[in-house]
């Protein structure tokens, strides 16, 4: 108490020590009351080790957070391991045993004597409440919790932590921790978005309003004014706000998963979640506002939370704080209105929309910023028709209405639908209406219906993302644009429906990527995915990982929609994220090879080299990886190790788990192909490179560059390609081996149909990227401005510069290569499995491709 209000000792320090104490007091009394309990029944044995059996007190609220205040009462649940019967000479059942043990600790903890009393405690928070035992079994809880378990549970053991209390010095409660842990987190966080609970976590913000305005007018407002914990600015709502965002968003993100208030407010603001500025002032005011109620314990000596009314008595606290009267007024002004804000707004500052967005309510952009924003297909989406039965919006249809109506019958009838609980399948039933309304908006109603009916049967059994499309319509007008607008992009959200809640917010979803925050919040979700026992949770982490490429992807999805991205800045993008993801990898793989922690691992010396798209930053939204792995360590077993984290690596990457696939991998164009080597030293690819490669192997690294590891074999690749691209080659020789090569690619890709083959074909993308690539290996030993790997659009730009080509021919064919990749990828979101059209829509562009062949490399014969 002096240290705090001398101002030496911060809230960390207070709040810390009173955990400590609590921990301590805990411990103290249940040794206590286990001797007496062991003397007379005899030992709870476990019956999976033969060891003494520990009971498992969980510290709950503030106390599990760490976050005790210096009058708060400890809120506890008790668990055991397993049933059975003590092995004393008066046996007791071992649900008996520790009921026991808890009914005679509470007394030595809470009941007053004349020095007082230890800490008040609070049994309630268990299952069932008053009504039930005092400790539970293991399994009896984990069935209660998965089978009954409310929101307000998943709240309230949010900050459970099993506490430090141990009678037997060899009874081993690792195990046990771990199965503790093991229900915690899948209870209170879950894998996807949690949009189940939001109804809940509104009610719950609505229970806390009524709260402090029914204390209010209780005791004629003065709860409201004075009460700094519930009243209005108070210590609950800046919790709310806090805890809202952890438990809708903790289990996709588990850097949030923080049982500190504090801890997980830094982790929201450093994750995007909350404006740096908005975290500071919560902060701030929740530290204040802890200061303030510590001071009013300490002058009451009991659990308040009520300023004093009397001016004198508050001048007091002031002083004691170290506050002028007007200064401590004005802060506390400040900071309990900020907080008030804050709490009002918490579903739209977490990123989860305001309240008039939800339940069909519709929102009315400020015009300033919506003129600023790419247009938001939800903006036009009239809900009108929805309170109308399905037969009258069937009829809107028009010709598409028996169709429909079979299709929504075949729906309904599904083994999907018929399958599902009771709740769920109302959600189905309320939205129907919804998808027919949304549907009705778009510019193809019916396909859009259908493909709206394809995604409900895909996500039926995730009853969140059905109560996400329920509590937020405007995303569900959004979904059907997408689908009305591209199958593939269709397709792509029902495979992964996890990209769903990126759509609350529009505005967001059409901002720039930023992928340095990308990375630091990937690195400190993937920090925290860890098992019970401490080891990474490395199906989490490869989970994560596919979860977060495909949400950026479906972010550029929808920019690429809305006309935001140019093929060329998109394919940079997904290259930059395809960059990253490789990087995250190595740094996650490498300690597994070497079974170290990674925090004590040095980074491998090795490279990723990537070629062909990811080389060229021409990356598609489902293209393969063309990768190299390179080393450079002279220990004897490098090969070795580095053939070992190739393995791993490409496992991690192209692995199927329940989130998918995060790439195919394609190793055939490191040295001798599937013949050679998964991984190859640095000098092992300058000898290959330079004495044995082929001259499409040449072609194949003009176009390769380093993309993730070490940096100083990077560099040393760079080298290599360098000495490769200005070797010195007969133009006639390279001419032929160019042509051959080209010929077996037009033979692996027949084309039979009457249409252009917008790559393949004479005159297509390929014959383009080939003359580039003759001109750089022909060319860059005298003119070295072509050895970067600047993509065909900009060689081809030097090359007329330099009088390689004329400046005619060279624009010719940079304007039909642009078309051509426009074209292919207008063609690949709807749908297309080749990207063809009639000879004629593409006269031009084959014609100035061809004259830009026939000039290189001369007619054909």
């Amino acid at each position: 108490m002096v240290r705090d209000l001398a101002g030496h000792a911060g809230l960390a320090e207070v709040t810390g020590a009173m955990t400590e104490l609590a921990d301590i007091a805990v411990e103290q009394a249940y040794r206590s009351v286990m001797q007496e309990m062991v003397e007379r029944h005899g030992a709870p044995i476990d019956p999976a080790n033969g060891k003494p059996m520990e009971m498992i007190i969980i510290g709950m609220g503030k106390l599990g957070g760490g976050e005790l205040n210096v009058s708060s009462d400890i809120d506890l649940i008790m668990l055991y391991g397993d049933e059975g019967e003590t092995d004393g000479a008066r046996p007791i059942s071992y649900h008996e045993f520790f009921g026991n043990v808890t009914r005679r600790m509470m007394p030595i903890i809470s009941e007053p004597d004349e020095h007082g009393q230890v800490f008040r405690t609070d049994l309630r928070l268990r299952p069932d409440g008053d009504s039930g035992p005092l400790a539970w079994s293991l399994d009896a809880f984990e069935q209660y919790l998965f089978t009954q378990g409310r929101e307000w549970e998943r709240y309230a053991w949010l900050k459970g932590r099993i506490m430090p209390a141990k009678f037997f010095s060899d009874s081993d409660m690792g195990l046990t921790q771990q199965h503790v842990e093991s229900m915690r987190l899948p209870f209170v966080y879950r894998k996807y978005f949690d949009f189940d609970a939001l109804s809940a976590l509104r009610d719950l913000r609505e229970r806390i309003r009524q709260d402090w305005q029914r204390r209010a007018s209780a005791r004629q407002g003065i709860d409201t004014e004075h009460n700094i914990k519930l009243g209005k600015g108070g210590i609950r709502e800046v919790e709310f706000v806090v805890q809202l965002t952890q438990l809708i968003r903790g289990g996709k993100m588990p850097a949030l998963q923080q049982r500190s208030l504090l801890q997980a407010l830094e982790a929201q603001a450093r994750a995007g979640l909350l404006p740096q500025a908005t975290a500071h002032e919560l902060a701030d005011a929740y530290v204040f506002l802890r200061r303030v109620e510590h001071a009013l314990q300490y002058r009451e000596d009991a659990q308040t939370h009520l300023l004093p009314s009397d001016a004198e008595v508050r001048a007091e606290l002031a002083v004691a704080l170290g506050m002028t009267p007007e200064d401590f007024e004005a802060k506390l002004t400040d900071h309990r209105n900020a907080v008030a804000a804050v709490f009002r707004d918490a579903f739209r500052i977490a990123g989860l929309g305001g309240d008039e967005q939800v339940a069909g309510k519709q929102v009315t952009p400020d015009s300033e910023q919506a003129a600023q924003q790419p247009h938001d297909p939800a903006q036009t989406t009239s809900m009108t028709s929805v309170g109308k039965d399905l037969p009258a919006l069937l009829e809107l249809f028009g010709s598409d209405s028996a169709s429909l109506k079979q299709r929504i019958d075949s729906f309904i009838d599904s083994h999907r639908i018929r399958g599902l609980p009771s709740q769920s399948r109302q959600r189905v039933d309320d939205l129907l209406p919804l998808l027919l309304g949304s549907a009705l908006n778009t510019e193809t109603p019916a396909t859009a219906m259908v493909r709206l009916l394809d995604l409900i049967e895909t996500i039926a059994q995730r009853s969140a993302y059905l109560a996400l499309l329920i509590e937020y319509p405007e995303t569900l007008a959004r979904v059907a644009r997408i689908m009305a607008a591209s199958p593939w992009a269709a397709q792509y959200v029902i495979q992964h429906p996890v990209v769903l809640d990126s759509l609350i917010d529009w505005g967001t979803l059409m901002e720039p990527i930023d992928f340095e925050r990308i990375k630091l919040n990937l690195n400190a979700d993937m920090n925290a995915c860890v098992l019970a026992d401490g080891q990474a949770d490395v199906e989490q982490q490869m989970n994560l990982m596919r979860d977060l490429q495909r949400q950026v992807s479906f972010q550029l999805l929808a920019q690429d929609l809305a006309g935001v991205l140019s093929v060329e800045v998109l394919a940079d993008q997904l290259s930059a994220l395809a960059d990253l993801l490789l990087s995250e990898t190595i740094s996650r793989v490498w300690p597994l090879v070497l079974r170290t922690e990674p925090e004590n691992t040095p980074m491998p010396r090795f490279a990723i080299i990537a070629y062909g798209k990811l080389g060229g930053k021409e990356l598609g939204y489902s293209s393969d990886l063309d990768l190299v792995y390179l080393f450079d360590d002279p220990d004897p077993d490098a090969a070795e190790r580095y053939t070992k984290l190739a393995r791993r690596l490409t496992s991690w990457l192209s692995t199927m788990t329940s989130s998918g696939r995060l790439y195919e991998v394609d190793l055939r164009l490191r040295p001798d192909g599937d013949a050679g080597l998964l991984t190859v030293s640095i000098d092992a690819f300058r000898t290959y490179q330079t004495e044995h490669a082929w001259a499409w192997e040449h072609q194949a690294i003009t176009r390769a560059r380093f993309a993730a590891g070490d940096a100083a074999v990077g560099q040393a690749f760079e080298a290599i390609r360098r000495e490769v691209l200005c070797m010195a080659r007969d133009p006639i020789k390279l001419a032929v081996d160019v042509r051959e090569m080209r010929q077996k690619i037009s033979d692996g890709h027949p084309n039979k149909s009457e249409l252009f083959d917008l790559k393949h074909d004479p005159g297509g993308m390929v014959d383009l990227e080939f003359v580039t690539q003759y001109l750089v290996l022909c060319h860059a030993r005298t003119h070295p401005e072509l050895i970067p790997n600047l993509g065909n659009i900009a060689l081809l730009g030097i090359s007329g510069r330099l009088g390689l080509i004329s400046q005619d021919i060279a624009q010719g064919a940079i304007d039909a290569y642009r078309i051509l990749r426009k074209r292919q990828h207008a063609l690949r979101l709807q749908g297309a499995e080749k990207a063809r059209v009639p000879p004629a829509e593409m006269q031009t562009v084959k014609t100035a491709v061809r004259r830009l062949w026939d000039a290189v490399l001369g007619p054909d014969d």
